[in-house]
């Protein structure tokens, strides 16, 4: 019998399969959806990415081609959600028929633990440097044309205990932060069930624009930077204001006991908007970059 939809869930590290089936069969109303929740091995996840993506790539090319005008749906968890960036951005024939995707805690800007156990991408130690990569121009040109939902945890003041919210933020994707739930509980919580079965209750195929705020620019700037890792913005207090922007910004600096310099944005609200640093060696690409955003400003 042909299905409503394909569903597929992909689980993040060191997990199985189970939860993200589950996740997905719960919030699936229409019992006729074919659940595709490929289980990629624990100890896998661990290694290189390439293997992951080959594996869930060829079993969502078999199911596509057996099922070629059935919708689809995609949910991706931490992990997941990197392998579907990738599998997405190989297969752009498939976006038009694509209902929503679903990205659940996935650092699709690079993961900062990641980038801190190999920082400079010399070592690379396991799949850490495949998940230090930032993704964002990958899952922006993919969000223009499919409707996307971002989901990110946050139980430690901007950090879900694994992944910072920061790092799972691009443009054109709808974004919702559910407090108080950390990273592994996102595939259990209840208000991100309501979040998924909400946006699939939507038209999805209207696209969601991410708001227009003259902060992007900033930070697009900032992230241009080489060498701009995403920071945790409990260093935000200690920071020192240098410059207030047109738009209202105010650009903040810290340095810790190592010398690293960070750069914060506080929005109006006093809230932070961007938290970054970059190592030793990119510091003066760094101090060009504020002095021009000042400068333009």
């Amino acid at each position: 019998m042909r299905p409503s939809y394909l569903v597929f869930s992909q689980h993040g590290m060191v997990d199985s399969h189970h939860a993200m089936e589950s996740l997905a069969k719960r919030n699936s109303s229409d019992s006729n959806s074919r659940i595709i929740a490929p289980n990629l091995g624990f100890l896998n996840t661990l290694f290189n990415i390439q293997p992951l993506i080959e594996k869930v790539e060829a079993i969502a090319i078999r199911e596509i081609r057996n099922y070629p005008d059935v919708p689809i749906r995609i949910i991706g968890c931490s992990l997941g959600g990197v392998i579907w960036t990738e599998i997405l951005t190989r297969h752009p024939e498939w976006w038009p028929n694509i209902e929503s995707w679903v990205l659940l805690g996935s650092p699709i800007g690079g993961a900062h633990l990641a980038k801190m156990t190999d920082p400079l991408s010399l070592v690379g130690f396991a799949i850490a440097q495949d998940l230090g990569i930032d993704r964002r121009p990958l899952a922006e040109a993919i969000a223009r044309q499919v409707p996307t939902l971002i989901v990110a945890g946050d139980c430690d003041s901007g950090c879900d205990g694994t992944v910072l919210v920061q790092t799972t933020q691009f443009k054109h994707a709808r974004f919702v932060c559910v407090p108080r739930v950390n990273h592994p509980g996102l595939r259990f919580s209840e208000v991100v069930d309501r979040t998924i079965q909400d946006f699939w209750a939507e038209n999805p195929k209207i696209i969601v624009l991410s708001e227009a705020r003259p902060v992007m620019e900033t930070i697009s700037q900032l992230r241009s930077v080489l060498g701009m890792t995403d920071a945790h913005p409990k260093d935000f207090d200690r920071s020192q204001p240098i410059a207030i922007l047109k738009n209202g910004t105010i650009v903040r600096i810290w340095e810790n006991l190592l010398g690293v310099k960070h750069i914060f944005l506080e929005n109006d609200r006093g809230e932070c908007e961007f938290s970054g640093y970059v190592g030793w060696v990119h510091r003066d690409g760094l101090d060009r970059a504020i002095e021009s955003v000042i400068r333009s400003n």
